[in-house]
C-alpha cells in the first residue's frame, strides 16, 4: 500500500517528537529523582548525625571511645546508612562501624575537611565520595559544639539512588514506546481520511492556475473542513471571471475621478496667497501660480522655463537649491528682486519631490515685509531701556558717597572700642580663670596671672618663659594636645575641651579650655584667644561616681551593667574573628539564705566577699567576674581554645566555693550551682546569653546542686513551656477551670466503703485533664497554691455537706484533702478551715486533712503547733506518704494525727519483695501501737490486697477498687453503701 506524503511527514514528525519527548522525560525524570532522593538521603544523614551529636555531647567531651562505640553500633541497621563514624576535635576517629578499620579515602576526606575549616569543622557539610570497596556514598559531616567537641560522620549508600533511577527510566521508556505505537495507528487512520480529497483538490488547483475553471472535483459533503474547502474553491472559481470584469470597469471610473481631482488642485494653486513654483532637476521653473508672478512683477506665464536662481537672486538662492537637490528641506530669508520696483524681504521654503522617478523642487515664497517692520520697532524699545539703566547707575554712585560717610563714623566707633579694651585689660589681669592668647602657630604669647597660678608659676612671665624653653612642659597627654592644636589651626572654635595637664611641680591636673580664632579685617587668622579652668576636683568626683555606677560596693567586682558591656565587646570580637571563643558562667550559692538567716547578714556579707576572691583566683586575668546582687555571680571566659578548658575552670570554681571559710569564728560551708552557655556564636543580644545561663543554672540546682550544667536548646524550650504553664495556670485559677475527683477507700477485710480522697484535676484548654503532678509544683512556685487550695477546701466542704444532708453524718462521707507544704505552713490555715466548717455546717471528723511526712519533719516544731490548732476544730488529720522520710518516734507521739497513709512505693512491692513487706508490717505495727489507723495507698492487684489482709491492714485505696471518680459516680457508690441504690 502506497503511503501519502502527508502521512509520511506526520510519521517523521511523530518519530522526532516522541524521540525528543522520551529523551527529555528521561533526562528530567532522572534529574528530578536524583535530586529528590539525594536531598532525602542528605536530610536523613543530617538528622542521624544531628541526633548523635545532640545526644552524645557529654560522651564526646569525655572521649570515652567504648561508650561512643556502643551508641554507634545501632545506626548501620538503618536503611541507606553505609557507615557511621565519630571523630574528636583533632580529627581522630573515636568510634566507627567499618570492619576492620577506616578506609584511607575516608581518613583523607576527614583531613581535607578539617584543613578547610581551619582545624575545626564549624558547620554541617555534605560531600560525594567514591570509596574503594564501598562504592559511591553521600558523606554527611556534623560538628559537635561548633567543632570544639568533635564531629559525627554518616555515609549514605548512593547505589540505592542509582538503582531506583535506572528502574524508573526503564519503566518510563516502555510506557512511552507503547503510547507511540498507538499514536502511529491513529495518525494513519486520520491522514488517510483527508489525503484523498486533498489530492483531488490539488489537481483542480493546478487547472485553476491555468485559468481553467471547469470540471470542479466531486467531493462528498461530509460536514468536515475538507468538504467546506472544496465547496469554497468551486464558488471562488465561478466568481473570479465576474470579478475581473468588474475590476476593469472600476479602473476606468478611477481614471475619470483622477482628472477631476487634478482640476481641483490646479484651482487651489491659482488662488493661493503665497507664491508657489515647481522646478525640475535642471533648476528651471516648470510651473508657477499667479501669486508668485504678482510678487515678482511678472506674468505667471512668463516664469515657465526661467532659472530659479535668476528669479530669486543668484547668490543667496544657489546654496538653497543645491541642498534641496540632495533631498534636504530648506527654509531661509532672503531679499528677492522685483521687476519695476524695489527688492522685498521674503521667506522661502524648498522641498525635494520625486515625480515619475525624477527629482523636482517645490518652493513656497512668502513676503515678510510687515514682520521686518515689527522687529525694527522692538530694537527701538531696547535702546530706550538701556538709557534708563545708565541713569540708574548714576544714582548708585551717589549712594556710594553716602556709604563713605558711614565708614568715617565707624572709625570713631573703633576709637571707643579701644577704650573698652583698656577696661578689658583690667578684667584680664584680675580674672579667677586662666586667660590666654596664642599666635597663629598655637604658641602662648600672653597669659593672665590666674593661668600662671593654675600651672604652679608665680607670675605670667615665668610661665611664658618656661613654655618658651619647653613647649611641651604642660602637656601630660601629647595626643590630646595635638588634637586641640589641630582644631585651632583648622579655624574651628573649641568649647569645653578637656585634657590632662602637668603643673610645674610635676603633679597632673585636669583642665577645660575654650578658644576661638582671632582674625584681621580681611578675615585672615592672626591668633587665638580663650580661657582655661582647673576641673581636677570635678573629674575625681566623676571617677568615683563612675566606679560606683559600674562596680558592686560590697565585693568591688563589676556589676551587671559593666559585665553586660564586657559581654557585648566579646560578642563584637567574635563577630570580627570567627575563631574567637567566649562563654558565660552564671553561679548561685546553694545555702546562702540558711547561712544569712542563721549566722546573720554580716557573716553573709563576709561570705560573699570570700566567694568573690575565690572566683577571681579561679579564673584567668583576662576573664571578667561580676556580682549581680544577692548571691548571684557571673563569669565571662574569653579566648579559650577548647570546651575542656571551660569545664576545668567550672570544676575549679565549684571546688573553691566548697572549701570551708573561717568567718567571724565560724567555719562556714557552702556550695554553688553553675549554668554555662558554651556556644555563643548565634546570639545577637547579651541579655539572651545571661537568660540562658540562668536557665542552665536552675537546671543544675534541680539536678542536686553543687554542680554545673551546659545550656542546650531544650532547656530554653522547657523554660518557655514552664512560663506558658504558669500563665495558663493563673488564668485557670482565676476562671476556676478545675474539677475534683473522688477515689474510694475500702475496708480491707469486708470491702465496705470507708470514705474518699479528693484529687484535683486541671481542665487545661489544650492538653485536657491534667493530674496534680503536672501543675502543683508550678502552683507552689508562683503562690497560686493558696487560691487553688482554698477552692479545693471549699469544694470538698460543699460536697461533704451535700452528702451529709442526703445520707447522714454517720455515712462513709469522710473526704481527705491534701495540703501542700506552703499551704500547711500558712499562718491562717486554721482560721480558713474553721470558716469552711462554719459555712458548710459539716460534721468536722468527716473532713480529713493530709500532709506529707517530709513537710511535718522539716518543720517539726511549727508542725506540732499547726496540727494542734487544726485538731482543736475537730477535723481528722493524716500523715501522707509515710515511710519515705525520716520520722522520729518522739515526734510521732507528739503529732495529734489520726492516720498514717503508707506510700505506694512499698505497697506496689509488698507481694513480691520481702524487704517492702517487712516495712509495711512495721508501719502497721507502729500505727497499732500509737492507736491510729493505717491506710494503704496504690493497691492495684489482688495479690497486694491479699498480702495486706494477712498483715492486718484495715483500710486501702487504689485502682484495684476504683479509679478517681466524678462526684456523681462517687455519689452512686454512696447510694449502694447506704442501701439506697
Amino acid at each position: 500500500m502506497k503511503l501519502s506524503r502527508l502521512f509520511k511527514r506526520t510519521l517523521v514528525f511523530m518519530i522526532l517528537a516522541f524521540g525528543l519527548l522520551a529523551g527529555a522525560t528521561s533526562l528530567y525524570s532522572s534529574y528530578t529523582l536524583r535530586e529528590r532522593l539525594t536531598r532525602e538521603f542528605e536530610s536523613k544523614g543530617l538528622a542521624i548525625a544531628g541526633s548523635i551529636a545532640s545526644s552524645s555531647v557529654d560522651l564526646l567531651l569525655s572521649d570515652d571511645a567504648a561508650a561512643i562505640q556502643s551508641v554507634m553500633d545501632q545506626y548501620p541497621g538503618i536503611e541507606g546508612v553505609r557507615y557511621a563514624l565519630v571523630a574528636s576535635a583533632r580529627g581522630e576517629a573515636l568510634a566507627h562501624t567499618f570492619v576492620p578499620q577506616v578506609p584511607e579515602a575516608v581518613v583523607a576526606a576527614l583531613w581535607d575537611m578539617r584543613m578547610r575549616g581551619g582545624g575545626r569543622l564549624r558547620a554541617p557539610e555534605i560531600h560525594d565520595f567514591d570509596i574503594p570497596g564501598l562504592g559511591p556514598v553521600i558523606h554527611v559531616s556534623y560538628p559537635v559544639l561548633a567543632g570544639e567537641a568533635g564531629s559525627v560522620h554518616i555515609g549514605m549508600d548512593r547505589r540505592i539512588i542509582d538503582t531506583a533511577i535506572r528502574n524508573a527510566i526503564i519503566n518510563l521508556q516502555v510506557l512511552t514506546f507503547g503510547v507511540f505505537l498507538l499514536c502511529v495507528v491513529a495518525a494513519y487512520s486520520y491522514t488517510d481520511s483527508i489525503s484523498r480529497p486533498l489530492t483531488a483538490l490539488a489537481a483542480y488547483a493546478r487547472r485553476v492556475r491555468g485559468h481553467d475553471f471547469s470540471d470542479p472535483p466531486d467531493i462528498p459533503a461530509r460536514g468536515d473542513e475538507v468538504a467546506e474547502v472544496a465547496e469554497a474553491f468551486r464558488t471562488t472559481a465561478q466568481e473570479l471571471a465576474g470579478f475581473i470584469a468588474e475590476l476593469e470597469r472600476r479602473m476606468g471610473d478611477a481614471t475619470a475621478e483622477s482628472r477631476d481631482a487634478l482640476a481641483t488642485v490646479s484651482a487651489i494653486l491659482r488662488n493661493m496667497a503665497d507664491g508657489l513654483f515647481l522646478a525640475g532637476s535642471h533648476g528651471r521653473v516648470i510651473q508657477a501660480n499667479p501669486a508668485l508672478g504678482a510678487m515678482l512683477g511678472r506674468p505667471a506665464d512668463s516664469l515657465t522655463g526661467l532659472p530659479v536662481a535668476t528669479l530669486l537672486g543668484a547668490d543667496p538662492a544657489r546654496p538653497l537649491l543645491d541642498g534641496t537637490a540632495r533631498g534636504e528641506r530648506s527654509t531661509a530669508e532672503l531679499t528677492v528682486p522685483r521687476v519695476g520696483d524695489a527688492p522685498f524681504p521674503a521667506e522661502i521654503s524648498l522641498a525635494a519631490l520625486d515625480l515619475g522617478g525624477t527629482r523636482h523642487v517645490v518652493g513656497i515664497l512668502r513676503d515678510v515685509t510687515a514682520r521686518r517692520q515689527a522687529e525694527q520697532a522692538l530694537r527701538d524699545a531696547r535702546d530706550a531701556l538701556e538709557e534708563r539703566v545708565r541713569e540708574r547707575t548714576e544714582d548708585l554712585w551717589r549712594a556710594n558717597d553716602k556709604l563713605s560717610a558711614e565708614i568715617a563714623e565707624r572709625r570713631t566707633a573703633e576709637a571707643a572700642l579701644r577704650q573698652a579694651e583698656a577696661k578689658f585689660r583690667g578684667l584680664f589681669e584680675n580674672s579667677m580663670e586662666g586667660i590666654f592668647r596664642l599666635d597663629a602657630q598655637g604658641r602662648y604669647v600672653e597669659a593672665n596671672p590666674a593661668l600662671a597660678r593654675i600651672f604652679g608659676h608665680p607670675e605670667p612671665g615665668a610661665f611664658l618663659a618656661a613654655l618658651a624653653e619647653d613647649p611641651d612642659a604642660t602637656a601630660a597627654d601629647p595626643e590630646k594636645e595635638a588634637e586641640f592644636l589641630a582644631r585651632l589651626l583648622a579655624g574651628d572654635e573649641v568649647r569645653g575641651f578637656e585634657s590632662r595637664a602637668r603643673r610645674r611641680d610635676g603633679h597632673e591636673i585636669w583642665i577645660s579650655r575654650n578658644a576661638r580664632p582671632v582674625r584681621d579685617h580681611t578675615g585672615t587668622p592672626i591668633g587665638h584667644e580663650g580661657f582655661l579652668q582647673d576641673i581636677t576636683e570635678r573629674k575625681e568626683a566623676e571617677s568615683r561616681l563612675m566606679h560606683q555606677a559600674f562596680h558592686d560596693p560590697l565585693t568591688g567586682l563589676p556589676n551587671r551593667t559593666l559585665f553586660l558591656d564586657h559581654l557585648r565587646l566579646a560578642m563584637e570580637r567574635a563577630r570580627r574573628n570567627p575563631g574567637y571563643l567566649f562563654c558565660v558562667l552564671y553561679m548561685d550559692l546553694d545555702r546562702f539564705k540558711i547561712i544569712n538567716d542563721s549566722l546573720g547578714h554580716s557573716i553573709g556579707d563576709e561570705l560573699l566577699k570570700h566567694v568573690a576572691r575565690q572566683l577571681e583566683a579561679s579564673v584567668r586575668a583576662m576573664d571578667t567576674v561580676a556580682r549581680f546582687g544577692g548571691d548571684e555571680f557571673a563569669v565571662l571566659l574569653e579566648d579559650f581554645r577548647h570546651p575542656r578548658e571551660v569545664v576545668a575552670i567550672a570544676k575549679r570554681i565549684l571546688a573553691a566555693v566548697r572549701s570551708p571559710a573561717s568567718l567571724g569564728g565560724y567555719d562556714v560551708h557552702t556550695s554553688a550551682s553553675i549554668g554555662i552557655v558554651l556556644l555563643t556564636e548565634h546570639y545577637t543580644q547579651a541579655d539572651l546569653i545571661l537568660r540562658d545561663a540562668d536557665t542552665a543554672m536552675y537546671h543544675a540546682k534541680a539536678a542536686g546542686k553543687s554542680r554545673f550544667k551546659v545550656f542546650n536548646r531544650r532547656m530554653h524550650e522547657q523554660a518557655v513551656r514552664q512560663l506558658r504553664l504558669e500563665t495558663d495556670l493563673a488564668r485557670s485559677v482565676r476562671d476556676k477551670d478545675f474539677t475534683l475527683l473522688f477515689q474510694p477507700m475500702r475496708d480491707v477485710a469486708t470491702g465496705a466503703l470507708a470514705g474518699f480522697e479528693a484529687l484535683v484535676r486541671w481542665n487545661h484548654p489544650e492538653r485536657g485533664l491534667l493530674a496534680p503532678a503536672e501543675f502543683i509544683h508550678v502552683a507552689e512556685d508562683t503562690g497560686l497554691i493558696f487560691p487553688l487550695g482554698d477552692w479545693v477546701l471549699d469544694q470538698a466542704g460543699a460536697t461533704i455537706g451535700a452528702w451529709e444532708e442526703r445520707f447522714g453524718p454517720q455515712a462513709p462521707v469522710c473526704v481527705s484533702v491534701n495540703l501542700s507544704a506552703k499551704q500547711f505552713m500558712q499562718p491562717g490555715l486554721a482560721a480558713r478551715v474553721e470558716a469552711v466548717l462554719r459555712r458548710t455546717g459539716i460534721h468536722p471528723p468527716n473532713l480529713c486533712l493530709e500532709t506529707s511526712e517530709s513537710v511535718l519533719m522539716d518543720h517539726a516544731s511549727a508542725a506540732i503547733d499547726m496540727l494542734r490548732q487544726l485538731k482543736a476544730h475537730g477535723v481528722t488529720l493524716a500523715m501522707d506518704d509515710f515511710g519515705t522520710g525520716y520520722s522520729s518516734l518522739s515526734y510521732l507521739r507528739q503529732f495529734p494525727i489520726d492516720a498514717l497513709k503508707i506510700d505506694r512505693s512499698f505497697i506496689s512491692r509488698c507481694d513480691t519483695d520481702d524487704e517492702a513487706r517487712v516495712i509495711v508490717n512495721s508501719i502497721l505495727t507502729l500505727a497499732g501501737n500509737l492507736g491510729i489507723s493505717a491506710v494503704a495507698e496504690g493497691v492495684d492487684t489482688q495479690a497486694q490486697l491479699e498480702t495486706l489482709r494477712r498483715l492486718g491492714c484495715t483500710l486501702a485505696q487504689g485502682y484495684l477498687f476504683s479509679r478517681p471518680l466524678p462526684r456523681a459516680e462517687a455519689e452512686a457508690l454512696l447510694h449502694q453503701a447506704c442501701g439506697q441504690g
